[in-house]
């Protein structure tokens, strides 16, 4: 497997005219595939399928006071090989992605050339068509998945774009047939793109997306319209380049999969063979880097996730209650939701991205006798369909949210996938219980209370990175709403959290603790909002010190619930997070179990 630095040559300003960019895109796609493959992180899919379309954006199209946003943030990977290939920045970067002070995970501003923020999905429209507006003189263009069309925002500034005229802005869809793993039409279609567009008053034109030749004249025709805003459907493949990663039939693998060694090789000769044979049509020679040797990052997080007891835990309930209905968002492998979706096909309902309809959807389901239990990353559901969720919870509707991949890790996706916000956007939702188990024997407890017990709205706040050790829960525990318990005894300073990743730090921060004289209490709280004033006031008030440790923003998490109560010190993130290793992240936040230790040091001085 590859890995360090990797030499790239961009030179190929004297190859053949006519074929020079086809040179370009194999070295574009060459490099694309190195840099996803070194962070062991990215999606080889969704960047392979519009490597055509960015060539001939930045290479023949858009000129530098051009303004292009990449709405589908999947592929920055492809955008950053792109913008090197251009020398917008050194080609030695590329070996920074999805690292600390690097390349983030999601194209970000902080790099030259990039004029927006991408990794939510459904902006990129708006914020293209904001550069319009805001530079007649120029164009503006923006890039979006077909599947991301399922996004509503989307077709708010298609709306508006077309009233307003905006000849100056021009949408690429990406229509590679397929949004995760499954194709879209079957997830949710989005056809007949065409007619859809033409009717809120954009012309749309239709090219084959891996042509360069094809997608630049489609462009140039369209610089004499100047009276409507302008959209190219781009039919392209999903993986293209690597036979064995293009998108056929079925389900696919290689959206964010990353190849073994011997998959590696594979690829990169195909890769190699397609840049050879561009090179031998412009008559061109150019050094192809070997591949080098590549270790894997050694994983000291050796926990169990959270995801299978999840979905195993969803089945069970599946089988003894025929009124749950679980709802998804798209991220049906991802949330562990297949094993589910398989057993009982009619009581499973994909909404596709479409966050706030598939809340308020569950909102009268409820209503209508059925428990549903709704599904997305908590980045995504306390805020996207935050206004839903509280109109749901006005009507009493019984629904249970779960925000998935909760927390800081993993952290390679970066800041727009991080959820590190939800507990503070939903605690003051008055009757939603909000719960974070620590462990599986704990997550399925809390799932069943939340479906036979509680008989309000609530939120299960579900982290599906392994921690670095399995928490145990004392014999004979069982969760009461409001109520926690004390996994490690210790009488001079009390630590408070939830969930495995910030409890399993705890647990080793201990233990420093512990070889400085200091003996350090660890409570697993899994409420977040709900707390027993009298069990606080007897397992925590009498230290001499209590220390709240989020795995969520310093401000708004349980420690603000804990306040309301005594006096507590907030371990937390900080300021805005970046793309990062699991380790090296938590380091960065001072969420590393030494960190703690030492934080916990200076609120004892």
């Amino acid at each position: 497997m590859p890995s360090g630095k990797i030499r790239r040559y961009f030179s190929a300003d004297d190859f053949k005219k006519t074929d020079r960019l086809n040179v370009k895109a194999g070295m574009i796609r060459f490099n694309t595939f190195q840099e996803i493959v070194v962070a062991r992180s990215g999606h080889i899919g969704a960047s392979f399928s519009c490597i055509e379309i960015l060539t001939a954006l930045y290479h023949s199209i858009m000129r530098p006071y051009d303004r292009f946003v990449l709405s589908k943030g999947h592929a920055a990977a492809a955008l950053y090989a792109t913008l090197a290939s251009m020398g917008y920045m050194h080609e030695n970067r590329l070996d920074t992605f999805r690292r600390i002070d690097g390349l983030q995970g999601h194209a970000d501003i902080g790099l030259s050339r990039v004029h927006s923020n991408t990794g939510s999905l459904g902006m990129g429209i708006s914020k293209a068509k904001g550069f319009a507006i805001s530079h007649p003189d120029a164009d503006s263009y923006v890039m979006v998945g077909d599947g991301e069309l399922q996004e509503g925002q989307n077709w708010e500034a298609i709306m508006s774009a077309g009233h307003m005229h905006l000849g100056n802005l021009h949408l690429i869809v990406d229509r590679n047939l397929v949004q995760t793993d499954r194709c879209t039409e079957h997830v949710m279609g989005v056809m007949p793109l065409q007619a859809k567009l033409e009717a809120f008053g954009w012309h749309v034109e239709d090219v084959n997306g891996h042509d360069i030749r094809e997608i630049s004249r489609c462009f140039r025709r369209m610089k004499s319209i100047t009276s409507m805003p302008k959209a190219i459907i781009a039919e392209t493949t999903k993986g293209k380049g690597v036979s064995f990663m293009s998108y056929r039939s079925g389900d696919y693998k290689w959206h964010s999969g990353i190849p073994d060694d011997d998959e590696y090789m594979m690829a990169y000769h195909e890769l190699y063979d397609g840049l050879h044979h561009a090179l031998g049509k412009a008559r061109a020679v150019i050094h192809i880097p070997d591949p080098v040797e590549c270790h894997g990052e050694v994983d000291v997080f050796i926990g169990a996730s959270m995801k299978e007891a999840f979905s195993e835990s969803l089945v069970g309930v599946g089988i003894r209650n025929p009124n749950i209905r679980v709802m998804d968002c798209d991220l049906s492998e991802d949330c562990g939701l297949r094993p589910f979706e398989t057993r009982f096909p009619k009581r499973f309902i994909e909404c596709g991205i479409m966050e706030q309809d598939m809340v308020s959807t569950a909102g009268a389901l409820a209503r209508s006798g059925r428990l549903p239990i709704v599904n997305t990353y908590a980045a995504f559901l306390a805020s996207r369909a935050n206004e839903q969720i509280f109109n749901n919870c006005s009507e009493k509707d019984k629904v249970i949210y779960v925000g998935h991949l909760a927390g800081l890790l993993p952290g390679k996706p970066g800041k727009s996938h991080h959820g590190i916000r939800d507990i503070s956007l939903l605690s003051a939702i008055p009757d939603l219980v909000m719960a974070a188990p620590c462990n599986g024997v704990e997550l399925m407890a809390i799932m069943d209370m939340m479906i036979d017990r509680i008989d309000s709205p609530s939120y299960l706040r579900l982290e599906h990175s392994r921690p670095r050790i399995d928490i145990t829960l004392p014999d004979g525990y069982a969760p009461v709403v409001g109520k926690g318990c004390v996994i490690a005894p210790g009488g001079d300073v009390t630590l408070v959290s939830y969930g495995p990743l910030m409890l399993s730090e705890c647990m080793a921060a201990r233990k420093l603790l512990g070889n400085a004289g200091i003996g350090a209490k660890i409570i697993a709280m899994p409420w977040l909002n709900n707390l027993d004033e009298r069990w606080i006031s007897d397992n925590i008030s009498q230290s001499s010190a209590v220390v709240c440790v989020e795995n969520h923003y310093h401000h708004g998490g349980l420690s603000a619930a804990l306040s309301r109560i005594m006096k507590v010190a907030t371990i937390g993130v900080e300021g805005w997070t970046q793309s990062g290793g699991n380790e090296e992240l938590l380091v960065r936040h001072g969420l590393d179990y030494a960190s703690i230790a030492n934080k916990v040091k200076g609120v004892l001085v």
